[in-house]
């Protein structure tokens, strides 16, 4: 699965939180962690953090974000790990400036870390939940998250949250199919320049449960047998609240609509779960 892992530290109470996690996944699917500070050298507290988790150290000039994704590409990590950093109310988090830029702009998967005091550290995780449309890189973000589970020794939910297409925008996708050009030119404006993750809209119950028995064949092949949930809402808010509500440790999602113009549309599912999730979130790069 991964076979290097880099995490950012500042080396303050918080970034050790995040350093306790990776170091645990590093463990659990036999990885190298590297931890990288950004900035100038810290001496021997840095030194002294690497022999604790057996990690190698790196100490890079510029600003931690930039460097956090330099590093990671030029070590050819498999997953970055960076603290949430700041709260938003009791229990959501709301990203800091550096997590904010790396979740934007990485092009591998990315473990957020919530920051705030942990019930227990180095507990792992036991509950995963996933989210999944039935689109080809929700599919994969289903199969990394299942692997993943299996790996750590989880329990994994997989939920397909529909949100019932109106009869206006079914004539509208119809008209301004992918493939037809001249429909294209026709449709409104609003139609034509929807992003293509947007479009992947459940139509009902029947379509969200093919969606999920596809997701079970995903994960029985990595001999996992997960709890699979239909629910009919808003993604992003019915995922935040099952999360919440059944105290998940871990919300694993696709990295679609994480990059780009469009990137803080209302409604960009990773991009709205990666700044309120209520527990730690894994964006697995999709795109």
């Amino acid at each position: 699965m991964y076979r290097k892992i880099v995490v950012g530290t500042d080396l303050s109470e918080t970034a050790a939180i995040a350093v306790e996690h990776a170091s645990w996944i590093a463990k659990k699917v036999d990885a190298e962690l590297i931890l990288v500070h950004a900035g100038s050298d810290p001496g021997e507290a840095l030194e002294e953090l690497g022999k604790k988790y057996d990690a190698e150290t790196v100490i890079a000039p510029g600003p931690p974000a930039e460097v956090l994704l330099s590093e990671a590409e030029r070590l050819k990590a498999d997953l970055l790990v960076v603290g949430s950093v700041g709260m938003a109310g009791p229990k959501r988090f709301m990203l800091g400036n550096v997590p904010n830029k790396v979740s934007h702009h990485a092009d591998k998967d990315l473990l957020i870390v919530k920051t705030q005091k942990r019930k227990k550290d180095g507990e792992g995780y036991k509950k995963i939940l996933a989210g999944t449309d039935g689109s080809p890189t929700a599919m994969r973000a289903v199969e990394m998250a299942s692997d993943f589970a299996k790996r750590l020794g989880a329990q994994l939910v997989i939920a397909c949250v529909f949100e019932p297409v109106s009869e206006h925008e079914q004539e509208q996708y119809r008209r301004a199919g992918a493939n037809d050009a001249i429909a294209q030119w026709s449709a409104d404006r609003s139609t034509r320049e929807t992003p293509d993750e947007f479009k992947w809209r459940i139509a009902g119950t029947s379509h969200a449960e093919d969606v999920l028995d596809r997701a079970l064949s995903c994960a029985t092949e990595h001999e996992v047998v997960p709890e699979l949930r239909a629910i009919e809402g808003n993604p992003a808010e019915e995922l935040l609240t099952l999360a919440e509500n059944e105290n998940f440790d871990l919300i694993a999602l696709g990295s679609v609509g994480m990059a780009g113009p469009k990137r803080f549309m209302l409604g960009n599912v990773p991009h709205r779960i990666s700044h309120h999730a209520p527990t730690d979130v894994l964006v697995l790069h999709t795109a």
